[in-house]
Formats: structure tokens, C-alpha cells, sequence
């Protein structure tokens, strides 16, 4: 009897517990389809996510590009505006098929500065990079080649249809005048007659020169609009004024030659071939609040810098 009793309550309690698991499920079902489709469905938006933010597939190449192209204690608004820079002329290099820009490593990077400041450093670059992840410049929708330099002359340079060089519409003369703040702005020295005449001889085997009168020895006989020497006159032969400039070592082809006490006086200003940007200027720039977008449009004519992955660009 009581064995009856035992096995009736046990067959109670079992369908209770079937019954009570039924319900559970019933209930939580709509719950579970749900985590499920939404897990998928945020899952995919994670993954989506990730791959738009991953616009820069090669973040360590630009920061070290970036460190062997300016000084790392500039601004951060102008480091930005030259890792935009960078990364316009690595996808310009890659779409042209020509020589990437040339980048330090961190080994030499970390001898330089020493492993506190490198760490610091670092970092920073890595910031500048990844505030501006995937942005480049364009002008007329493509891709274009950003010239820089360090100091400017006072003012930047045009570079119009020259021979075989083809104008370049977004490099317009635009003054730079805080450039004049620059220690490397202005740069003056001087050789003797005959220090002067053997450099250009070893330069220039078959010159020579009838008169002492340094003015008949060399004159500039073109420049452009702001100030760069174009075309040299030697004794029955023309150089340009960059070949002028490696021969006597001078920071930029703004320079003037002048006799003074009887020696050569030769004044240089700037430092860098002076077309596009001026990184002095674009620190003082950013000293004064101006952001990266600013810097690089101010410095670049009719540019637009464009996000990879997004059509927009920014205004």
C-alpha cells in the first residue's frame, strides 16, 4: 500500500517537473531567439565596425615615417597636419608605383631619444596618426604628392609649368611669416675671392674667370615669385640654382652673392626647397590654435582631405 502511495507521488512530482520546464521554456524562447539573432546581428556590426575603423593597415609605417620627418617636439596639431602628409604621399607612392617616403625605426628612434622620451614620444605619434586615421589629400578627386619643408624664405613657393615640370595647382605662393622667427631663417657667409672661384671650379673644370669682380663672376638671372633662385650665369655657362646651392652647401636656392670688403658674402634664407608647407610656420600656426585641417589648407590651394572608406571629405 504504502509502496503504491510512494510510486503515485513520485510520477506526480516527475510530471511537476516536466511540466514546470515546459512552462520555463515556453517562456524564455522568445528570449533566447532574440540574444541569439542580436548576438549574430552585433556580432557582424562588431566585426563591420572593426573594419572600418581599420583604415590604416600600415599605422607603425606612418609613425615612423612621421618621426623621420619632423621634429617630435612640435605641436600636436602640426605633427597631425604632417601625418596627413604622410600618409597622402605613401598612398600617392603606391598608387604611382614609386619610392615610398623613407621612415626611421624604432631602434633608432629609441637611441635618439632614450627609453623615457621614447615612450613618450611614441605615443604621441601614435596619437597623431590614429586622430586622423585614414585621411589624405586630394586635388580634382585624386590622389597628389605633398611637398614640405622647414623653413620657408618668408613666403612659399609656386610651382608653375617650368620645361618638363608640370604645374601643380594646389602649390600657390602663400606668405609664411612666422618663418622669420626661425633660427634657421636667415643664414649669412662668407669665403675669400679665391675660395669662392676654387669651389666652382671643382664643380665647373672648364670655367673661367677674366675679372676679379665677383658680380661678373656669377649673377642670378632668374628667380620666381617668391624669390627662389631658377637660372645662375657663370663665366660662358648657365646653372640652376639648385646646382648652385650643393655646391656651396647652402640651406635653400633664396640666396643673393654680393662682394662685401672684398670677400663673398652669400645670404641664404629658409631652409628646404620651399614648396608646400612650411613646418616652422605650421608650429607657430598650431602654437596659435589653428588645427591640422587649417594648417594643411592654408599651406595647400583647393585641396580636399578625404577619409579612406568614406566619400565625404572634410570642409
Amino acid at each position: 500500500m504504502f509502496f503504491l502511495i510512494g510510486a503515485y507521488y513520485d510520477n506526480m512530482i516527475e510530471r511537476i517537473k516536466t511540466l514546470l520546464s515546459l512552462i520555463i521554456i515556453i517562456i524564455c524562447l522568445p528570449y533566447l531567439v532574440t540574444f541569439v539573432v542580436q548576438g549574430d546581428f552585433l556580432g557582424d556590426m562588431q566585426d563591420e565596425e572593426t573594419e572600418e575603423d581599420k583604415v590604416d593597415e600600415n599605422t607603425d609605417e606612418l609613425v615612423l615615417m612621421l618621426a623621420n620627418e619632423m621634429p617630435l617636439t612640435y605641436e600636436k596639431e602640426a605633427l597631425k597636419a604632417q601625418a596627413v602628409i604622410a600618409r597622402t604621399n605613401f598612398f600617392y607612392a603606391k598608387e604611382h608605383d614609386v619610392a615610398e617616403p623613407e621612415h626611421t625605426t624604432r631602434e633608432k628612434l629609441r637611441e635618439k631619444l632614450g627609453g623615457r622620451d621614447f615612450q613618450k614620444y611614441y605615443e604621441q605619434l601614435i596619437s597623431c596618426v590614429e586622430e586622423t586615421a585614414g585621411e589624405y589629400v586630394t586635388c580634382d578627386e585624386k590622389v597628389v604628392q605633398l611637398p614640405y619643408h622647414f623653413v620657408s624664405a618668408g613666403k612659399t613657393r609656386e610651382l608653375a609649368k617650368t620645361g618638363k615640370k608640370k604645374a601643380l595647382p594646389y602649390l600657390k605662393t602663400v606668405p609664411s611669416v612666422f618663418d622669420f622667427r626661425s633660427e634657421q631663417f636667415l643664414n649669412i657667409g662668407f669665403l675669400s675671392k679665391k675660395q669662392f672661384r676654387n669651389k666652382l671650379r671643382s664643380a665647373y673644370p672648364d670655367l673661367e674667370f677674366p675679372e676679379d669682380d665677383v658680380e661678373k663672376m656669377v649673377s642670378a638671372i632668374e628667380r620666381d615669385s617668391a624669390s627662389y633662385v631658377l637660372t645662375m650665369q657663370l663665366p660662358g655657362q648657365k646653372i640652376t640654382g639648385e646646382d648652385f646651392k650643393e655646391v656651396f652647401s647652402l640651406n635653400s636656392t633664396c640666396f643673393s652673392v654680393k662682394e662685401v670688403d672684398g670677400q663673398v658674402r652669400i645670404v641664404t634664407k629658409g631652409y628646404g626647397q620651399g614648396y608646400g608647407m612650411s613646418q616652422f610656420g605650421a608650429n607657430e600656426m598650431a602654437k596659435d590654435g589653428s588645427s591640422y585641417e587649417q594648417i594643411l589648407k592654408y599651406y595647400y590651394d583647393g585641396i580636399e582631405i578625404q577619409r579612406k572608406g568614406n566619400s565625404t571629405s572634410k570642409s
